[in-house]
């Protein structure tokens, strides 16, 4: 049940790309934060060994699983108290659930030796305890790992972030290939929810050349709005919050994700 009394489907949102430093993860808060502001349920799980999302959150160890022991337990069929996995990001109302470099780079290893070794997050995300959220937003590693597979098979949608650079772009088809393989079927289109243009220079040739070769290669599946270079991004991880919190009529960046929101709210709700 969303805040404002909706009742929706959970949705499921992996924030994939094969290529680092395109925004992955910035899009990943700033869209959950931005959901939550329209008053959405969100719950979201940093999947990225590199942990920098729950840096981001501010989170610190409390002897509570994180994502890494939680497929743990669900592989070897332990009980999984999903009330101390959850936290709450308080200051702008969404959940999240944490990762630990250490405890996460050896899931992939783990789970190579593993029956059904794809579809492990899938099963654990259908548990009763997340039926409540209306969207779950997946943060991936930039990596062609297990727990990238993993997060596609579990994922009514995909969202690609690209930057608008020509080796970013040619990274789209890896992806598309990933999810062929992963959902075993052809027809991509009905699994993508958007591409998305990041760190778009204004004025720039370069930027614009790639964007419009985005729109001319996936036409509608292209956002309408892209996501400016801008170093406001990098300044709010500092702050431990997202650009979206901010309702200052100088604050693009925040302006521009709450665009890609009601975007997403378009397509998925309709």
């Amino acid at each position: 049940m969303s805040r404002k009394g909706v009742r929706l489907m959970k949705k499921t949102i992996a924030i994939v790309n094969k290529k680092g430093g395109v925004g992955k993860t910035t899009t990943a808060l700033n869209l959950a934060a931005g959901l939550s502001k329209e008053g959405k349920r969100v719950l979201l799980i940093d999947l990225d060994q590199q942990a920098n999302l729950s840096f981001w959150l501010n989170y610190e160890f409390d002897g509570k699983p994180t994502i890494a022991e939680m497929i743990m337990f669900s592989v070897s069929g332990m009980y999984i108290d999903y009330n101390a996995c959850i936290r709450h990001f308080s200051s702008e109302g969404f959940d999240y659930i944490p990762a630990l470099s250490a405890s996460l780079d050896g899931i992939p290893s783990y789970l190579a030796g593993k029956s059904d070794c794809t579809n492990i997050l899938k099963k654990l995300l259908s548990a009763d305890s997340f039926s409540e959220y209306d969207y779950i937003l997946i943060d991936c590693s930039p990596a062609a790992d297990l727990l990238v597979t993993n997060a596609i098979a579990a994922a009514d949608k995909l969202l690609i972030p690209v930057q608008c650079d020509i080796m970013s772009y040619n990274k789209v088809n890896d992806i598309l290939q990933q999810l062929v393989n992963t959902k075993n079927d052809t027809d991509v289109s009905k699994y993508i929810l958007g591409i998305l243009g990041t760190m778009y220079q204004k004025g720039t040739t370069h930027s614009k050349e790639v964007y419009d070769a985005l729109k001319a290669s996936y036409g509608d599946l292209v956002f309408n709005t892209t996501i400016s270079h801008k170093t406001a991004a990098k300044n709010a991880v500092g702050y431990h919050r997202s650009s979206v919190k901010s309702n200052a009529k100088t604050n693009k960046l925040g302006q521009e994700y709450m665009s890609v929101v009601n975007e997403i709210i378009e397509r998925m709700e309709g």
